[in-house]
């Protein structure tokens, strides 16, 4: 009896030690994601900024009245945003070890699924706003676009991903076209 209450204690002892380790591992691993989602952040609340600013002029009116305003305000805390989960990503970390950990990882997440998944997605909507918005009316360019996505995503049946799309396309011009009369494009 005394073993084996031992041999508890003893597991008892190591399991909160590795639960602490298995879960700060991931948080640590993550950091150098942290980085450069932050540098993403703080580069496209610049962009935003500056697009917000051309506006502006080209408005010719008072900045608050200009259809700048609201993006300015939006990069704004996009920038605030993005500085702090930096300083976040710093903490306990070097910046020397934050790059070395994302030179290393990134071969790996270029050959991962998910960054295959997340290239066709893009390519998805670029065909949609560059090709389908610009020759076919919006409701049909949306049921193909949700269609296509349902289809490579093997989401749900052809049937269930036709019915779907149509659904969804209806009831969104139904809703902004109709309802609150948005013209749709």
């Amino acid at each position: 009896m005394d073993e084996s209450n031992e041999a508890v204690k003893e597991t008892e002892k190591v399991e909160p030690e590795n639960n602490e380790s298995n879960e700060k591992a991931p948080q640590k691993d993550m950091k150098h994601l942290d980085f450069i989602t932050s540098l993403v952040i703080i580069g496209l609340s610049i962009y935003v900024a500056f697009q917000s600013y051309g506006f502006y002029v080209r408005s010719r009116g008072p900045f608050y009245a200009s259809p700048g305003f609201m993006p300015a305000i939006i990069a704004a805390a996009l920038f605030l945003l993005g500085i702090n989960l930096f300083f976040q990503s710093l903490n306990k970390s070097s910046l020397k070890e934050l790059v070395g950990r994302l030179l290393e990882a990134t071969p790996r997440g270029l050959k991962s699924v998910r960054f295959k998944n997340t290239v066709i997605g893009l390519a998805f909507f670029a065909v949609y706003i560059f090709v389908l918005l610009r020759f076919l009316p919006f409701w049909l360019a949306s049921i193909i676009l949700l269609f296509g996505c349902f289809f490579y995503l093997k989401a749900a049946s052809i049937i269930k991903s036709i019915l779907i799309a149509i659904l969804s396309a209806v009831g969104i011009v139904l809703l902004f076209q109709i309802v609150f009369r948005v013209p749709m494009p």
